[in-house]
């Protein structure tokens, strides 16, 4: 009778966890629908300004980069519009955004969040899609926020991921991805750590050529001057970016913006920062020298948020793909998840759904830097608990996880 009890316990347990998600789920239903009937502006909120960056990028090209002109555009598109949203990206990013530009609003918001969520749990699961795990990226509060501000976390998370799982068997495909990343080039800082660490040349030099062939077929589209026109209005957008500081700190899981919110000194927050980055960079090194572990891949996401000088809680699906990719890791190696990590979690979770009306920053940035020492630390603890080297498997779950 014991070992039937025993037998059944697993059962029950995940039959809780799929109750407790499909609430969080009902939750988040109902925050969509409040926000819904709340009369966002503008309409589906900051994927607005990436659908007028499509439309006008098809017509006027390297003028997106003048912010007046863009933002006038926008109002004609919007009457209702009190603000405007200036174009910072890289021209990569508009080889996407002019497709979208092409539908009407809503279509092109549904296709990019279909899109990119699609593209987020093949990243992250694989072949492992239709699970549970599937379900909590689903229900998630960071999946949550992306999908209501309309904005490229969940894209950013599948390129950095999937990049990162190809790296092992095949390199060049995970070179194509994390070139791709570079439309957001703040998520690049950890990058050369863990390809060098792991001697990726391959997967170096094919990043190196992606880069290079993006700008190409950019200038070729948008003009052969877009990228000149980019780099020398690049000021201009840090000086709107420092003018409207004080509004965005509220939404940045950073160590600076966290100083911020406390009223510590500017240089505190970068000293912070720095210090972080610095333990970030020597974790990871020393995991990806091992190889591109389950755990290297976590700890990797984590860290990109953490070394990042500018990240929104939208930027923060990668967080929450990372804790899943190493807890099943762990879980499958039989190695337990401790009560403390999954309050950490939650606490972070419930953290990033309350800086959208509240200032928490500082409590996210440290929170964010705790679960990555955590993970960091997961493997040694295994060890000590009497698990193998294969209880925390190097390269073990790549084959169903690329698909």
């Amino acid at each position: 009778m014991t070992h039937r009890v025993d037998h059944l316990r697993p059962l029950h347990n995940q039959r809780l966890l799929i109750w407790g998600l499909l609430a969080l789920g009902l939750y988040d239903g109902t925050y969509v629908v409040q926000w819904w009937l709340g009369a966002p502006e503008p309409q589906f909120g900051d994927f607005f300004g990436f659908w007028s960056f499509g439309r006008f990028a098809a017509t006027f090209g390297s003028a997106i980069y003048d912010p007046f002109s863009l933002v006038a555009y926008q109002h004609t598109l919007d009457t209702a519009l009190t603000g405007g949203y200036p174009y910072p990206y890289p021209p990569t990013f508009l080889l996407i955004l002019i497709p979208l530009g092409m539908m009407t609003l809503p279509l092109a918001y549904f296709c990019w969040i279909a899109l990119t969520f699609s593209l987020y749990v093949f990243a992250t699961l694989g072949r492992n899609w239709r699970s549970i795990s599937s379900l909590a990226l689903l229900t998630a509060p960071t999946t949550l926020l992306t999908v209501i501000s309309g904005q490229n976390g969940l894209l950013s998370a599948a390129l950095l991921i999937g990049g990162l799982r190809c790296l092992t068997r095949w390199p060049v495909y995970g070179g194509i991805l994390l070139g791709l990343l570079t439309y957001k080039p703040q998520f690049l800082l950890l990058l050369p750590i863990v390809l060098i660490a792991s001697r990726n040349i391959r997967a170096m030099l094919a990043a190196c050529a992606t880069v290079l062939f993006a700008v190409v077929v950019s200038s070729a589209a948008l003009g052969w001057s877009i990228w000149q026109v980019w780099i020398s209005g690049f000021p201009t957008f840090q000086h709107l970016l420092q003018a409207n500081q004080a509004s965005l700190d509220h939404l940045m899981p950073t160590m600076v913006a966290g100083a911020r919110s406390i009223g510590a000194p500017a240089s505190v927050g970068y000293m912070a920062q720095l210090l972080c980055s610095g333990v970030v960079g020597v974790l990871t090194w020393r995991a990806c020298k091992r190889g591109i572990s389950e755990q290297a891949i976590a700890m990797a996401a984590i860290g990109t948020i953490v070394v990042a000088p500018y990240a929104m809680i939208y930027d923060m699906p990668m967080i929450a793909a990372a804790v899943a990719i190493d807890w099943k890791a762990r879980t499958s190696a039989c190695v337990p998840i401790k009560i403390p990590e999954v309050v950490l979690v939650v606490a972070l979770f419930a953290c990033i759904l309350g800086m959208v009306t509240s200032l928490l920053p500082f409590a996210a940035s440290v929170l964010v830097f705790v679960l990555f020492l955590v993970i960091a630390g997961s493997r040694k603890a295994a060890l000590n608990d009497g698990a193998d080297e294969a209880g925390l498997p190097i390269n073990a779950n790549l084959p169903n996880s690329h698909g």
